[in-house]
């Protein structure tokens, strides 16, 4: 026993060293996780309260200057509580901008003065990792918050307000952006808290990889495809990714003006008229997203140079090989009656028969149905029936379990086009149902049968119809019923994001300028040769005289009723880059690629010449 004594002694020895073995392991393997852990320490928050500043030309209402708060702060999943949101500008993917010290550093150094946090427009300056160390996705915590990396910060004109109108080109250049931030659990943060790193973003994209691809290189069909495998890229990078890609591949279906041959045309209202279109050689036409539209030109006699129409695709021919449009007969103005009925649509209505050939440039158009779970309202009146209906059977196809209301309304049965049509649609889908109104019934409309309900549609019928609100609505029709819609349906709580609406020509903003107050038009401007400066969108068949006063062809699309893909409007993103079919153009702010040969950057170029954008 004595023997066995002894050796559990000598054995002790040995047992303490590996003991105390094992634990210094474990506390270097703590030390180590917690050095991995440990992300950054937040030295200031920041808020700024809204103001009207004057940009470009424009007031707009902006919360871009912050400065440090003090005490804790709460964040919800908008942001900071404290911090202003305008319009526009209300993006959980968004919700918190982080930017780091170490930029102020290289910033001062550059600018020769010493700048203060939030200067950036930043809600959280912080002691950290650089961009290429930031993976989208990353999961973050800061006090009582949890956080999401989403995507890079890309600068906006406001910028250029605080630092000067070519400092956005300048910044994003320099890839010091920092990063944007959505709120997955909300809370209290103040200045001091430690950041630390709950989980890795899994798709091994940093923010750093993510600006180049996007903004800095010119697009790579590879690196694309890569950012658009991302698990957790945003709304808004995603479209980026997209559009990019979309250009990279070329992928309209035919570039340029293409004959198509009319093999149909059918009376589909009193002054409604579809129009099948085919290739002439009998070929398929490609594929087309539902609420896109063809731009075609026309050669009306009499006319001194051809006439550019946009016209909504209704579907597929009936023999689902060509397209199918619908053309509205547009009369006179009613503020100015004695002025000539629509050119284009006259001459379709009167002169165009089947067996002739008109040009049309391939479909376009980003007033397409979102994939998505919640229900989708398809709003529309009067002519603006013709990309829904399209939506209205690709959901059908695609989505068949998802709910649909299509609301339309006319006058009555005799202004109804392609009342058949949506009718046996929506017969044939479980998940389909339509709401007709009449707001002045014929003698021989029945209530039940060629209507549901008379009167006009509006926001308080769809509330009785479709409560609650909490769906995607798609709209479309006449600028004021638009405007009634869109702003009654926000006021009763619907979110700006899951509100989508498209203009049938020319038509005023629906809220005015979404971006701030314009100034009073000026005197129409004038080439070298004093000729009126004339800019035509030709997608949208759209010609305007150009404006001393306005900063850029972006602006005047807007005021024209246009909503072209735009973002940073100070020619640093791209989005806004067109095609430029005749004229010349010089720029207010030179464009981050430059000039490039037969294209425009339409947020900071004005004309010099009458110009033709693919617009």
């Amino acid at each position: 026993m004595s023997i066995l004594v002894a050796r559990d002694h000598a054995a002790e020895p040995a047992r303490l060293n590996r003991d105390n073995m094992l634990t210094f392991l474990n506390l270097q393997c703590y030390v180590r996780t917690m050095a991995e852990n440990f992300f950054g320490a937040l030295l200031s928050v920041n808020a700024g309260k809204a103001k009207p500043v004057t940009v470009q030309g424009e007031t707009v209402i902006t919360a871009f200057g912050k400065s440090p708060t003090c005490g804790a702060v709460q964040v919800e999943t908008r942001g900071l509580v404290t911090d202003d949101h305008v319009w526009g500008a209300d993006d959980p993917d968004r919700a918190l901008l982080f930017y780091q010290r170490s930029y102020y550093d290289s910033w001062d150094s550059e600018l020769g003065r010493r700048l203060p946090h939030g200067a950036f427009g930043e809600n959280l300056t912080f002691e950290g990792p650089a961009d290429d160390e930031v993976m989208l996705g990353d999961e973050l915590r800061i006090g009582e918050v949890r956080l999401r990396v989403t995507q890079p910060r890309i600068p906006c004109r406001k910028m250029g307000v605080w630092h000067g109108e070519d400092f956005p080109n300048r910044f994003l250049r320099s890839g010091r952006v920092g990063f944007f931030c959505s709120v997955v659990e909300p809370g209290l943060v103040r200045a001091g808290d430690k950041i630390e790193l709950l989980r890795r973003g899994e798709d091994e994209m940093s923010v750093a990889d993510l600006t180049r691809i996007l903004y800095l290189q010119r697009p790579e069909l590879e690196e694309l495809s890569r950012v658009l495998a991302c698990s957790v890229l945003s709304t808004e990078m995603r479209a980026r990714a997209e559009a990019l890609l979309h250009r990279a591949k070329g992928d309209d279906a035919w570039s340029g003006d293409r004959a198509l041959v009319i093999t149909a045309r059918r009376r589909e209202a009193a002054e409604v008229v579809s129009f099948d279109l085919a290739d002439p050689e009998g070929t398929r036409l490609p594929d087309f997203e539902a609420g896109q539209f063809l731009t075609m030109t026309l050669d009306v006699p009499g006319t001194d140079k051809p006439v550019v129409r946009a016209y909504s695709l209704v579907g597929r021919s009936e023999d689902g090989l060509g397209y199918r449009i619908g053309v509205k007969r547009e009369s006179a103005p009613a503020t100015s009656p004695g002025a000539p009925p629509g050119v284009a649509s006259g001459y379709l209505h009167a002169e165009v028969k089947e067996g002739a050939q008109l040009l049309s440039r391939s479909p376009r158009g980003r007033f397409v149905v979102q994939p998505g779970d919640r229900p989708v309202v398809l709003i529309s009146a009067g002519i603006g029936i013709t990309p829904m209906l399209a939506m209205l059977e690709q959901l059908a196809e695609r989505e068949p379990q998802r709910p649909v209301l299509f609301a339309h309304g006319a006058r009555s049965s005799r202004d109804l086009a392609f009342g058949p049509h949506v009718r046996r649609v929506v017969a044939a889908g479980d998940q389909l149902r339509s709401h007709l109104m009449f707001s002045r019934p014929g003698a021989g409309d029945v209530l039940g049968q060629d209507f549901d309900e008379a009167g006009r549609l509006t926001p308080a019928v769809l509330e009785q119809t479709l409560p609650p609100l909490d769906a995607d609505y798609y709209i479309c029709g006449p600028a004021d019923f638009m405007a009634n819609m869109v702003t009654g349906l926000i006021d009763r709580g619907v979110p700006e994001d899951q509100v989508h609406y498209e203009f049938f020509g020319a038509a005023k903003p629906l809220f005015g300028d979404t971006a701030g107050e314009k100034t009073e038009p000026g005197p129409v401007a004038v080439d070298a040769a004093g000729r009126p400066i004339v800019v035509t969108f030709a997608r949208s068949g759209i010609s305007v005289e150009w404006r001393e006063n306005t900063f850029s062809l972006l602006a005047l699309a807007e005021q024209t009723g246009l909503r072209p893909e735009s973002d940073c409007r100070t020619g640093v993103c791209g989005m806004c880059v067109s095609r430029l079919d005749d004229g010349e153009v010089e720029y207010a702010i030179d464009p981050m690629d430059g000039a490039q040969p037969g294209q425009v950057t339409v947020c900071v170029a004005r004309p010099a010449t009458s110009v033709m954008i693919d617009l």
